[in-house]
């Protein structure tokens, strides 16, 4: 056998497998970084159906203790779904005829309500990739009748302040509720703070043109008939018969016809 012959095919044969190692290197490591940027199971899909089936056999408690782990554990607290449970086990509470469980969830002092609130805001804020969110609308159409309720007793008691945290949650929930941010705006008038009102009115005009108030819920579209006429009121009841007919104007364009609204209008010449 001549060995010169066979040289040249070894030679060849080394740099094929040189050529092709270098040709899966990058595929490798593509591989492995793939891995290594996978998410995490921050909790299991057995964990959060647990949940689920105590929220569902009005287990609330259950709920709310095994939920509140997750949300103080490092990693587990990133998930949006336990802040989600735990807001739900509250409003649960809330419309709960359990004497002894509204008692101790001080139920007619609203507290479950305001819980209810606070962490459905977390579950919302959580979710940025709106995953979860959209799937909930109507658990937080009902949040929001309990919640719109709860600031308009506060309103008609003249309580302000309570008023107001009612409203920013709900601002929080739905960043693009006109209504609640026209109520923001209000309570801040009601409040003397003129310069936060006219920011809040801002936003809640900006969404009604941007918009043209399309897609409100129903107790969205209510909300927003009760915020024209509480801060047309309010600014007549200051001496404000400016900004009352801008807002007048506003209101013609969307909720016009509305028997409160056109009422009011009537009684400031509008």
């Amino acid at each position: 056998m001549n060995l010169f012959s066979v040289r040249p095919s070894l030679f060849a044969y080394a740099a094929l497998l040189f050529t092709l190692a270098l040709g899966a290197a990058p595929a490798a490591v593509a591989q492995i970084q793939e891995e290594e940027e996978e998410e995490p199971i921050l909790i299991t899909e057995d964990e959060l159906n647990q949940l689920l089936v105590w929220y569902v056999d009005q287990k609330y408690e259950k709920v709310l203790f095994k939920a509140i782990r997750y949300t103080e554990d490092d990693e587990q607290s990133k998930h949006p779904l336990p802040y989600l449970y735990m807001a739900k086990a509250y409003l649960g509470i809330h419309n709960s005829d359990d004497s002894d469980l509204r008692e101790t969830y001080e139920v007619d002092k609203l507290k479950a309500l305001k819980n209810a609130l606070k962490y459905a805001a977390k579950f919302v804020k959580k979710d940025k990739e709106l995953e979860f969110v959209p799937q909930e609308q109507e658990y937080l159409e009902e949040l929001r009748k309990e919640t719109v309720i709860a600031a308009e007793t506060e309103m008609d008691n003249d309580k302000y302040t309570k008023a107001k945290s009612y409203y920013k949650y709900l601002t929080t929930i739905n960043e693009e509720d006109p209504g609640a941010w026209m109520m923001y705006g209000t309570v801040f008038l009601a409040l003397k703070a003129r310069r936060d009102a006219d920011n809040a009115w801002e936003t809640a005009r900006n969404l009604l043109l941007n918009q043209q108030a399309r897609g409100l819920t129903e107790s969205q579209l209510e909300l927003l008939q009760y915020a024209f006429v509480m801060t047309i009121e309010l600014l007549d009841e200051l001496g404000d018969r400016a900004t009352a007919r801008e807002f007048i104007t506003l209101g013609d364009e969307f909720i016009g016809g509305d028997r409160e609204f056109e009422a009011v209008k009537r009684s400031i010449g509008g």
